[in-house]
């Protein structure tokens, strides 16, 4: 998306101190440009673009804090936007523009043009600074830019269209989010359809050329499907590609190895009476983190899926397994070589609530992603505040003891049904 801004600003001086916030009044002429991304109506195989009507524009300073919000006085091609913005500003300082969030997220998407509109349109362009009283900028306009393309996803398998209820797209250089400083955070991008369909629309962030596309696909009747296609997507750009899958056949087997569909999850058969999960509980991939738990409240799962026990955990850290760096698709990890098969566990971290002993736990957020990997099993250990898990990274693997009140990652096992 290209949107041409023309800018005029005064402003309203509350302190003159050099150091005080200031507020500034700020009108802009907005115009859409030729690009394939925006508004997102379709006519044939063409995302067209337009304003909709308080569409907002953020602006940000360089560190990521928010300093105003512009937004569009009427919908259509081109527009007026207005607002305020505030703070201490430099000479030289660039300001950045974003529609329509100062965050981006491009993960749990809908598979939908509505959807992406509302969720995932995300573009910005930059202005610097020239003067401060009154507030000027070097240009008298910015170019927003869309930060993503998208794609209309046609899944078959053979010749047969499959309604897709669920999707996991996995591949280096695929961005999952974007904070205010414009840092990415790489990862799987899944998405749950609200109707089912076999055309799904994506958007999706990647700039590091040709990639290698992993697709985990669940239809409406519970099927599960993968393919890999090869890729190179421009931000700004919309597609169309058709994706040939290849059906999981149902898991009826008790020979080390063997993949397929147990009680609604594709597994892999880990010895004679259990199989594990290809995926971590919450996760519609086999890249994505999922959902991280306490011990006390562990994920809902489905069928008869449970959380495994110490002793499996144990077991599981007894096969052969190598660290996964550059990982084929973008998620570091340990990959278990199980028969003539393999299990791919991320290394998706932990999240750490453990505090001083009396106060309540307070989730400090997300550490040691793609470097460790944490996996609750069911069992206790000594002292009671504590459970084991599986723990891994580049140099070690094996099952140690745990704070409960910390949220761990969960792979599920299943008992195999007897033959």
């Amino acid at each position: 998306m290209l949107v041409l801004l023309a800018f005029t600003a005064c402003s309203s001086n509350i302190d003159e101190s050099a150091d005080a916030p200031r507020f500034y009044n700020v009108t802009l002429t907005a115009f859409m440009g030729d690009a394939d991304t925006r508004a997102l109506s379709e006519s044939g195989n063409v995302i067209t673009a337009t304003f909709a009507e308080n569409d907002e524009v953020k602006v940000v300073k360089a560190d990521g804090s928010l300093v105003g919000t512009l937004r569009a006085k009427t919908a259509g091609a081109n527009t007026t936007l207005t607002g305020t913005i505030s703070g201490t500003f430099n000479v030289n300082e660039v300001l950045t523009f974003r529609y329509h969030s100062a965050t981006a997220n491009y993960d749990n998407q809908v598979g939908t043009l509505a959807g992406i509109a509302a969720n995932q349109d995300y573009a910005e362009g930059t202005l610097t600074v020239s003067t401060l009283s009154p507030l000027t900028f070097t240009s008298t306009s910015v170019t927003l830019t869309a930060k993503q393309s998208i794609t209309k996803f046609s899944f078959t398998d053979g010749t047969n269209p499959v309604t897709v209820k669920t999707f996991g797209i996995a591949a280096v250089g695929l961005v999952q989010s974007i904070a205010t400083n414009g840092t990415p955070t790489m990862g799987a991008v899944t998405g749950t359809l609200g109707t089912a369909n076999s055309d799904v629309y994506v958007a999706l962030s990647n700039t590091s050329g040709k990639q290698a596309y992993s697709f985990t696909i669940q239809d409406n009747a519970g099927n599960w499907y993968t393919a890999t296609k090869n890729a190179n997507l421009t931000n700004g750009k919309n597609y169309t590609a058709s994706v040939k899958l290849n059906k999981l056949p149902a898991l009826n087997s008790t020979t080390v190895g063997t993949i397929g569909v147990l009680d609604g999850l594709p597994a892999i058969v880990l010895n004679s009476t259990t199989a594990v999960a290809l995926m971590n509980a919450g996760a519609l991939c086999p890249e994505a983190y999922g959902t991280y738990n306490i011990f006390e409240n562990p994920p809902s799962l489905t069928g008869s899926w449970r959380v495994p026990t110490q002793a499996e955990l144990v077991t599981l850290a007894g096969f052969s397994s190598s660290w996964i760096y550059p990982a084929p698709y973008g998620v570091n990890g340990r990959t278990f070589t199980i028969g003539s098969n393999s299990l791919f566990l991320p290394a998706a971290g932990y999240i750490d609530n453990d505090v001083e002993v009396g106060e309540e736990p307070v989730r400090l957020g997300k550490e040691l992603v793609s470097t460790f990997g944490y996996y609750w099993s069911q069992s206790e250990a000594t002292p009671s505040s504590m459970a084991y898990s599986l723990q891994f990274s580049s140099a070690i693997i094996n099952v140690f003891s745990e704070y409960k009140v910390n949220a761990l990652t969960v792979r599920p096992f299943h008992t195999l049904p007897a033959q």
